[in-house]
């Protein structure tokens, strides 16, 4: 069971993990459900890293498996929950330091590594018509405020194939408490 925190604030209550899933895990999940591993997370050392390159569709599956496992209901996490989780105010418990920028307050993930600065999947999606009639599915990804500041980034979130896998992307689990 990863370590989760809990949100409690406005009309948000759920528990939300406290890091992404990492590729050790991933690679669990792969291997549990005999599915391939994929190149590039075979090549990944670290299993302590957190897991990109997965679809959002793969996070999901990810989920409902540790569900399963667990007995417990795991989902990806809401735009609103990631956002609320960002802001550092509505979280009981949370260490600040989780989503500090700040040289030399950035929590540690298992294994001693330093947070990566990613993108995560959400639970939401869109799907969008195409003009040849194929309708296109797209995931919510978050981005974290520290990665818009100084950018161009003026939103919280963009949309990308829920079928595909993004290096920059990562996710966490979510339940409702």
């Amino acid at each position: 069971m990863q370590e989760m925190i809990t949100l409690a604030a406005h009309t948000l209550t759920a528990r939300l993990a406290v890091h992404p899933v990492t590729c050790g895990d991933f690679k669990q999940f792969l291997r549990g459900t005999g599915r391939p591993i994929p190149p590039q997370l075979a090549k990944q050392e670290s299993s302590s890293a957190p897991a990109t390159r997965i679809s959002q569709i793969d996070a999901l599956a990810y989920c409902a498996w540790l569900g399963q496992r667990e007995g417990q209901v795991y989902r990806l996490p809401s735009m609103a929950e990631l956002e609320a989780l960002a802001a550092n105010d509505t979280a009981e418990g949370i260490d600040p330091g989780i989503w500090s920028n700040t040289p030399g307050q950035i929590s540690e993930l298992r294994g001693g590594l330093k947070r990566v600065y990613l993108c995560e999947w959400t639970l939401e999606t869109e799907s969008v018509d195409r003009p040849d009639g194929a309708v296109r599915v797209l995931g919510s990804i978050f981005y974290p405020p520290w990665l818009r500041e100084g950018s161009n980034a003026t939103h919280a979130q963009a949309h990308l194939l829920v079928t595909e896998g993004y290096s920059f992307v990562t996710f966490r689990v979510a339940c409702d408490h």
